[in-house]
């Protein structure tokens, strides 16, 4: 059988400061986002000298590729805090049972402990139920 040794305010301090840190991949992908665009506006284009560029500007090889790479990481761009939240709530989530449940072992000990003696246990030990 395993031995659980949780601390509950450790959890709790582990917890909010993941939670912190997660709050800030909205910066991050802001940041990842406008650095993919900002690349792919640097990156040149395949106009040849003196043709005009259409409207909306031009986009070269490069820029193509970072917006498909942009494309096929989105999902997993999104998954991240996502888990991140499920993995924290469900952290906290079995921390609680966990707690929960050591008060409900506490209340049966101590209920059993104030019971009255059983009138086996006032027999005494060795006693098989006959007379003493």
């Amino acid at each position: 059988m395993s031995k659980w040794d949780i601390q509950p305010d450790g959890v709790r301090t582990v917890l909010n400061n993941t939670g912190e840190i997660a709050g800030k991949f909205e910066e991050e992908f802001t940041a990842y986002s406008e650095g993919l665009v900002g690349s792919a506006t640097s990156a040149g284009t395949m106009i040849l000298g003196g043709t005009k560029a259409p409207e909306g500007g031009a986009f070269g090889p490069v820029a193509q590729a970072l917006q498909e790479f942009q494309q096929h990481t989105e999902n997993d761009v999104k998954f991240l805090p996502v888990r991140a939240g499920k993995s924290i709530k469900g952290a906290r989530e079995a921390t609680e049972a966990y707690i929960k449940g050591d008060d409900e072992m506490l209340q049966n000990k101590q209920h059993m402990a104030a019971q009255a003696p059983t009138p086996e246990e006032l027999k005494g030990p060795g006693s098989k139920g006959g007379k003493p």
